[in-house]
């Protein structure tokens, strides 16, 4: 069998978009490269995977001596469609299985928040210098791979970090993984952490806010009533000419009833939506989906990430929700302070 990158390395390997990836050279065999020395100068380790390699294998006398590798002795038998192909020489476990190892030194929050990333429609990789290079390089000899994903642009018109892609696995997927790998290692943390996932979101923030929104307030967070990540909403004949489109996604839709009009909260993130055409369109968005008789509340960044900005968002939230906000008690305040020093850090440091 290939080497299989595990652990951090694949969680590396599976947030790095496809064009990166084929740039890459075949990785040299180990049969070929018995002190690992060129795999540790290969492009794969130094600029994506990082200077220790996370390698699985199923045999103890197969474990590396070399310094940059980190064997991991899968102890039971690795369970079937774990092991994925790549098409530079070497194999990489699953997402899936990638977060149960991750289960096992992550703590639940930054566990729950790469199940976010790998269920969501976003990856976060920064590339550098020198693939920054071989990437515009690419793109104007137009040799780039058809299934390249999306680099989103910041504000000053530069690339950023975040990248759109479809999701690499589903809720449902999630959750049956859960049940599926019980009594493995790392699979209590894994099924704790898979029950306070909400869905699909599009960016990092999106997922902090359902992460503060949804957690239990012993847990730190709000603990709001169930709402749908990016749920398809379409337009009707008036709304679609207000918003020159037929449909639209909301970011958090809480459907409710008893006459309480269903309230959209939109994430207006400081990469996605800050440049002029993105204002225009979300407001032209949010216009059409109050004349559909939605609640539409527009977040900024700061709104979520400080806290003294998100004490008044939280008491808005419950207003609209028809919610009585119950002040928090010291011990739950500093609840919510651990959750927030937890979830708001460099999101590219990720399990790093």
């Amino acid at each position: 069998m290939e080497e299989t990158l595990c652990d951090i390395s694949a969680f590396h390997l599976h947030r790095t978009p496809p064009q990166v990836l084929a740039l890459m050279p075949t990785v040299p065999a180990a049969q070929t490269d018995k002190t690992r020395s060129r795999l540790k100068r290969h492009p794969l380790v130094q600029h994506v995977v990082g200077p220790t390699i996370h390698l699985m294998v199923t045999n103890r006398r197969k474990r590396s001596s070399a310094k940059c590798i980190q064997s991991h002795l899968a102890s039971t038998e690795i369970p079937f469609g774990c092991v994925q192909t790549t098409d530079l020489g070497i194999n990489v476990a699953s997402p899936l299985f990638t977060l149960l190892q991750l289960a096992q030194h992550l703590s639940e929050e930054h566990l729950a928040m790469a199940m976010y990333e790998f269920c969501g429609t976003f990856s976060v990789f920064k590339p550098s210098a020198e693939i920054e290079d071989l990437l515009a390089t690419a793109q104007q000899a137009g040799t780039l791979p058809a299934n390249s994903w999306r680099r989103v642009t910041g504000q000053d018109g530069k690339p950023t970090s975040l990248w759109q892609r479809s999701p690499l696995i589903s809720l449902d997927e999630l959750r049956q993984f859960a049940v599926a790998t019980k009594g493995m290692r790392g699979n209590r943390r894994f099924a704790k952490a898979a029950k306070t996932v909400t869905g699909a979101t599009a960016s990092p923030f999106e997922a902090q806010t359902s992460i503060l929104l949804t957690q239990s307030r012993r847990k730190g967070g709000e603990g709001f009533p169930a709402f749908t990540n990016n749920q398809r909403i379409a337009l009707s004949p008036a709304a679609s000419m207000l918003a020159n489109r037929s449909t639209c996604y909301a970011d958090l839709l809480f459907d409710q009833h008893k006459g309480k009009k269903p309230l959209i909260i939109e994430c207006q993130g400081r990469i996605a939506h800050d440049n002029t055409a993105s204002a225009v369109s979300d407001a032209n968005r949010t216009v059409a989906l109050q004349h559909m008789g939605y609640e539409v509340v527009l977040l900024s960044y700061e709104q979520i990430a400080l806290a003294d900005r998100f004490d008044a968002v939280k008491r808005l939230l419950a207003s609209h929700l028809g919610i009585t906000y119950r002040r928090k008690t010291k011990n739950l305040r500093k609840r919510e302070h651990d959750l927030r020093r937890n979830i708001f850090i460099n999101w590219e440091t990720l399990a790093a």
